[in-house]
């Protein structure tokens, strides 16, 4: 039955799990800086900004061992934790539900469904996010030559938390997750860009901004990706950033019960 998973099962979910894959990507990110007070108020308390005010913005696609084929989208804040250096997931964003369901689930990334697309012509890459309408992430890039071949270690910072049902707070305390990302990078280019920031009232990436902003890098790669626990977190403090996760309820009422005098 397959809502009760058997013995085999259980045991071929666990080697599948520990053994992430995703190939066959192409990605291209632009980073830029912005104001220091942003990313302490974007930040969780438990994670220190990084060296710079430095966030991420990726447009990307790619082929796995465990969730398919998906296209996807993020914005990343360079963070730290007691040295340990990585980017904080600020949002995300999942063609489908099956890599959304895999990430959010047992990495605490914050994920939601978006159109990601990715067009190149020649040396040209444009790079584009948009959600219910409205495009969220423009990358057009002009890369030059493949630098060639080299190995990357990437690291995210996320956190697994449960809303009360109410939203009144969180149930317990918030995990905070260190995931890594062993890549082998095939093609590196990079180039002078343009990135433009739209938003919504549930996806405020307009709000981020732009003070200098760098080259555009285009990667196609592969990588082998594992997570683990950090330590719990302070529930009262990270309430604020687990609703801004989400979309923002409110606005999204389309009917309501008569009343009754």
């Amino acid at each position: 039955m397959g809502y009760r998973r058997t013995a085999e099962e259980i045991a071929e979910t666990r080697t599948t799990l520990s053994g992430v894959e995703f190939v066959g990507g192409e990605s291209l990110s632009v980073d830029f800086l912005t104001r220091p007070g942003t990313v302490r108020a974007i930040l969780p308390a438990e994670l220190d900004p990084g060296d710079e005010p430095r966030l991420t913005a990726q447009v990307s696609r790619w082929r796995s061992n465990c969730v398919g084929d998906f296209a996807a989208s993020a914005v990343y804040v360079s963070a730290q934790h007691e040295g340990v250096t990585g980017d904080y997931v600020l949002t995300m964003f999942m063609s489908s539900d099956v890599p959304l369901l895999f990430g959010r689930d047992l990495y605490g990334e914050p994920k939601k469904l978006g159109n990601s697309t990715i067009y190149r012509n020649d040396g040209h890459m444009t790079g584009v996010l948009a959600r219910h309408g409205h495009e969220l992430i423009r990358i057009e890039a002009d890369l030059g030559e493949d630098r060639g071949p080299r190995e990357v270690l990437g690291r995210n910072y996320n956190v697994k938390y449960d809303l009360a049902p109410d939203s009144s707070g969180l149930v317990g305390s918030p995990t905070l997750m260190r995931a890594e990302f062993a890549q082998h990078t095939t093609v590196l280019r990079t180039g002078p860009a343009s990135l433009t920031l739209g938003g919504t009232v549930h996806d405020p990436l307009h709000e981020l901004e732009i003070l200098e902003q760098r080259d555009a890098l285009y990667v196609e790669t592969g990588m082998r990706a594992s997570c683990e626990v950090v330590g719990a977190m302070d529930a009262a403090e990270f309430f604020p950033l687990a609703l801004g996760r989400s979309d923002y309820w409110p606005a999204l009422v389309s009917a309501r019960l008569p009343t009754h005098s």
